[in-house]
């Protein structure tokens, strides 16, 4: 039987991988409509720049960081021909199954770039491929996917480069691969910073003649100067446009706002900190083993500092959001601690021996002189005994998803892959309400679309209802905040020709609604310049019971009849 090259291995992995995520999403999203909010809405902001009723890419939005929702324009042009690209966020699906599976094949790389036996390569690679949170994360259209996927290419070039010196390692992690990460989540900042200090250290102790600085220097640059100008340059972007530098922290639609609005209980320092620990513990419990273990095996040999690049990348993310959640500027979710299972992943590749290197394209001047492989006693031990170890990580992130307390975006999962268990009664009733997030809004969407009205005939706020617009066949029917005369309009709607209003409760997130700013009893009385038409309860849990309001006509008495 022939062996696949490495090359057609891994071209089998993304291929397989790719396909499975795209049917979980399809399966989740389109056939069950089971969609996070912060994935519907990056949908929405790709609907915008392409189908709004002022086409244009500001309409992106600088909350978040722009990459995630840019990839979806391409899938987002086909909507108009498969619409659930859009209301069920499957562009999102195609989105996040592409980078995760491309994150799959950067684990194997890890591998076969240090020659280790195919069987454990294929072993860990499969265990992080179908770990549960991989899989969701990979299939739900959210940022951990194509964010796992640059830091795990970074890690890996540059694990590549502590063995063999060369520079195209550098311009890959550097100049690709962490730029790319800032753009997709900011907590890629401290990845950037942690990927220049260990690289401008190793750079100048391995350095054997002057200027040593100027070198470590000169490689800091070239592997996180990519990272700040990506920094700068959305940040000045951002100013440029909506007069804020980092909209996220400052905007009234940031999560420091929604914290404030929601009253949402944060944990204080000590307690966020056993909060984060906990999580990164249920995603891999066994990552302090596998360190020690790898740790054991690359002492006193001259490859030891491959270890550093995980413990600080990776380490740096998580001590990111670790600092976040406890000083409260960010949610306690699960997914913000994934990068836990492929650091378990990679300090499982090295954990064990290699057997040999891939060819460096240009040796560098200051590579650690080459030594043969130290052949094990047992190797069938070691691989097997390190393979069990990293394998722990699925049966706990499977449990760990099913606790609310620290994954209230997984746990109601439940509610869509066993329903009939002992009949639908057995399922919370938040769980249900969870599941069938959004399909109220699908509701309003048909609904507004059925009444066949001209452009510019509904004014509402994308803080809840980006998933109405997203969900919309017609969304040059929405007047929303990112159209320039979206304020002009807002102002008078009865003069501009308005029909309806769609407005939420001035409560919670509803509190920095642009209707309710400018109208502050619209919610209840109509503010005199509209009538309730409809009033829509919500299927979804912590969604917004939606009130439509007709606007009244120029010279009517709204106080009349």
């Amino acid at each position: 039987m022939t062996r696949l090259s490495d090359r057609r291995l891994k071209t089998l992995a993304y291929v397989g991988t790719l396909a499975v995520y795209l049917a979980v999403g399809y399966w989740l999203q389109v056939r069950h409509g089971f969609i996070l909010g912060d994935s519907l809405s990056r949908v929405s902001a790709a609907q915008s720049v392409l189908f709004s009723r002022d086409p244009h890419l500001a309409a992106i939005g600088f909350i978040f960081t722009p990459l995630t929702a840019m990839l979806q324009i391409p899938p987002i042009t086909l909507s108009p021909l498969w619409p659930a690209l859009a209301d069920r966020a499957f562009a999102g699906s195609i989105m996040s199954a592409v980078f995760m599976s491309g994150a799959v094949v950067q684990v194997m790389s890890m591998g076969t770039d240090r020659g280790l036996p195919r069987g454990y390569v294929v072993a860990i690679t499969a265990l992080f491929a179908l770990n549960p949170m991989i899989v969701f994360y990979g299939s739900n259209g959210m940022s951990e996917a194509p964010f796992l996927f640059f830091v795990t290419w970074a890690v890996r070039r540059l694990i590549s480069w502590m063995i063999d010196d060369d520079v195209h390692h550098l311009i890959a992690a550097g100049g690709v691969a962490m730029g790319l990460s800032y753009l997709t989540r900011y907590d890629a900042v401290a990845c950037i910073f942690a990927a220049g200090i260990v690289v401008g250290i190793t750079t100048y102790r391995r350095a054997t003649a002057e200027p040593r600085r100027k070198r470590a220097i000169l490689n800091l640059l070239l592997v996180s100067g990519p990272g700040l100008a990506a920094f700068l340059g959305w940040a000045v972007t951002s100013w440029l446009i909506t007069g804020e530098l980092f909209a996220q922290f400052t905007s009234q639609y940031g999560n420091s706002a929604i914290l404030a609005q929601t009253g949402q209980p944060v944990d204080d320092f000590g307690g966020g900190l056993v909060f984060a620990a906990t999580c990164i513990t249920l995603l891999a419990p066994t990552l302090i083993p596998l360190a020690v273990w790898a740790g054991v095996v690359r002492l006193r040999r001259p490859y030891w500092p491959t270890l550093v690049v995980p413990l600080a990348l990776f380490g740096a993310v998580l001590a990111f959001q670790t600092y976040s959640y406890a000083s409260g500027s960010t949610f306690g979710f699960l997914r913000f601690y994934i990068a836990a299972i492929p650091m378990g992943a990679c300090l499982a590749m090295l954990a064990v021996p290699e057997r040999g290197f891939a060819r460096p394209k240009r040796r560098g001047k200051y590579s650690p002189p080459t030594v043969d492989p130290v052949p094990a006693r047992r190797p069938w031990l070691a691989y097997g005994c390190a393979a069990l170890v990293f394998a722990v990580t699925v049966p706990a992130a499977a449990y760990a998803m099913t606790l609310p307390r620290f994954a209230p975006q997984e746990y109601a999962l439940a509610a869509v892959l066993a329903p009939d268990v002992g009949g639908l009664s057995d399922r919370s009733a938040v769980e249900r309400r969870i599941a069938a997030s959004f399909s109220t809004e699908r509701e309003i969407a048909r609904y507004l679309d059925g009444l066949d009205l001209p452009e510019s005939s509904v004014i509402v706020d994308t803080v809840y209802g980006f998933a109405v617009v997203a969900a919309s066949t017609k969304p040059k029917t929405f007047v929303v905040p990112s159209d320039p005369d979206f304020t002009e309009l807002l102002n008078d709607p009865v003069g501009e020709g308005v029909r309806y209003l769609l407005a939420v409760p001035p409560e919670g997130r509803g509190q920095s609604d642009a209707l309710n700013t400018r109208y502050p009893t619209l919610y209840e009385t109509g503010a005199d310049v509209a009538t309730l038409e409809l009033e829509i309860p919500n299927d979804g849990d912590s969604q917004p019971t939606w009130r439509l309001y007709r606007v009244n006509e120029p010279g009517t008495d709204p106080g009349a009849g």
